[in-house]
């Protein structure tokens, strides 16, 4: 079901015993953040929470505090936390994993995005106490439940939004109505996925914030990281209420969520497969590779993406879906390379049996801050030489007076350097692959010295990307 990822704008954090200054209502691309964060923080308190009982105990009670729009505030104890906190973190938790699913910000008006989330929460959570009853490969659930849970998720909602319609293709179709009257809600697989409570925050005026990531399971990678703000359940305020509080809104907690969250591309696998997993090993198939890669946004338009994509589609995705004979073979390896303000990719294809030429290398390339696909242009001014200049450098390494010379791409590397990519044609047609660094000013040849993008500089992608080898 998770796919995908976000992030929240940094939490501030006190501690110790401190005067502070006043906190600024901060906007974002989603707008103001809740007034909950209004107000200026006088002073903090570290407070543990081991059990119900030590949470209510961290309530505070300061009546300067209340004057205005002053308000103190006590950190939890997120290593022990209270029933309280575990629960609302399992509301956050699939928050999370709808907007990474849906490429969606946190939102009450969205009625599919709304839909997503509960659903999400409903085949994921633990919580026995809830009394969802498992039918097959799906979850049942009551109707007043599934309210008290709406709610909590989405405090500023003012009523149940109607089913969403359609196939489950079309987003739809992912719950029902019962032939008992329960919402019926199919089950999904969060996929290797966990949730992880980072900072809980109580203030004196009722409200709170937790930080909840959403992380990979086996790696903790962070997907995505929100700040979430709660007050408390306006809706029920028995004893006997499922949730505490009720979410109000949420903000990215990281650069990384917020560039997500901002519509910066990131890259997402297309196919990964590998022909040791499906053919015998005298197979000549055994050795075919296809890891496809393309740039995706939380956004539905983001300029440049689209160039980029549909470069991809023309170069790498026509390999990978052709169709070959038994004797024929492909090698699509992907090198995701996030420098700086660049968000990169270098594929390199290759056909089999082929003529003794290198794989062919193309370069994908994402400026984030000049919001834009890189071109030649770039390279020549990163590497300060024109054109004519480094085509020199190439023939004089190469020693070749015929044949052409041609640029195939560039890519920024982890130390700063830009290594630029030449092909170089002989006159029986084999071509051969160059690079020139601008940081040694020396050209190799890119493939009789080690991987076109060293492992280490390499993009964590999951699954693993194996260029074929086990």
């Amino acid at each position: 079901m998770l796919r995908k990822i976000l992030p929240l704008v940094s939490l501030i954090l006190i501690t110790g015993l401190c005067a502070c200054g006043e906190e600024p209502v901060e906007k974002t691309s989603f707008g103001r953040v809740d007034p909950l964060q209004e107000g200026e923080v006088l002073t903090v308190e570290e407070s543990p929470a081991d059990d119900d009982e030590a949470a209510e105990d961290a309530e505070i009670s300061d009546d300067a505090a209340s004057a205005g729009t002053l308000k103190r505030v006590v950190q939890l104890d997120t290593a022990r936390p209270t029933t309280v906190l575990k629960r609302m973190t399992g509301l956050c938790d699939a928050l999370n994993m709808g907007c990474v699913m849906l490429h969606a910000p946190y939102s009450s008006e969205d009625y599919d995005y709304i839909w997503n989330c509960v659903a999400c929460y409903v085949v994921s959570t633990n919580d026995r106490s809830l009394g969802f009853t498992r039918i097959g490969d799906a979850v049942d659930a009551d109707h007043d439940v599934i309210t008290d849970v709406m709610y909590a998720m989405f405090g500023k909602l003012r009523q149940i939004p109607p089913l969403p319609a359609g196939d489950s293709s079309e987003g739809g179709g992912f719950v029902e109505v019962s032939s008992d009257m329960k919402y019926r809600f199919r089950e999904a697989d969060r996929e290797l996925s966990a949730s992880q409570l980072r900072r809980a925050t109580q203030y004196s005026d009722g409200s709170l914030e937790m930080e909840v990531a959403l992380v990979d399971s086996e790696t903790g990678d962070e997907f995505v990281s929100f700040i979430y703000t709660m007050r408390a359940n306006t809706r029920d305020t028995s004893s006997a209420a499922l949730f505490e509080y009720e979410i109000t809104g949420a903000r990215p907690a990281d650069g990384l969520t917020r560039d997500k969250m901002s519509g910066v591309p990131f890259l997402a696998t297309v196919m990964q497969t590998y022909g040791y997993d499906t053919y015998d090993k005298n197979d000549i198939k055994y050795n075919e590779v296809s890891e496809v890669l393309n740039f995706r946004s939380f956004l539905e338009y983001v300029p440049g993406m689209d160039e980029l994509n549909a470069g991809i589609e023309e170069n790498i995705l026509t390999v990978a879906d052709r169709q070959e004979t038994d004797e024929e073979y492909h090698s699509i390896c992907s090198y995701p390379l996030t420098t700086g303000n660049f968000i990169q990719l270098v594929t390199t294809v290759a056909d089999y049996p082929g003529n003794g030429s290198d794989p062919d290398i193309y370069c994908y390339c994402y400026d984030k801050v000049k919001l834009r696909a890189t071109d030649k242009n770039d390279a020549m001014l990163m590497c300060d030489i024109t054109e004519d200049g480094l085509l020199e450098l190439i023939a004089s390494h190469v020693g070749a007076k015929t044949g052409d010379i041609s640029y195939t791409g560039f890519v920024v590397r982890a130390d700063g350097s830009a290594d630029v990519y030449y092909s170089v044609a002989d006159n029986a047609g084999i071509t051969k692959a160059y690079a020139y660094n601008s940081a040694t000013g020396k050209v190799r040849s890119v493939f009789e010295e080690g991987d076109i993008i060293p492992a280490d500089e390499c993009d964590d992608i999951k699954p693993v990307l194996t260029h074929g080898r086990k």
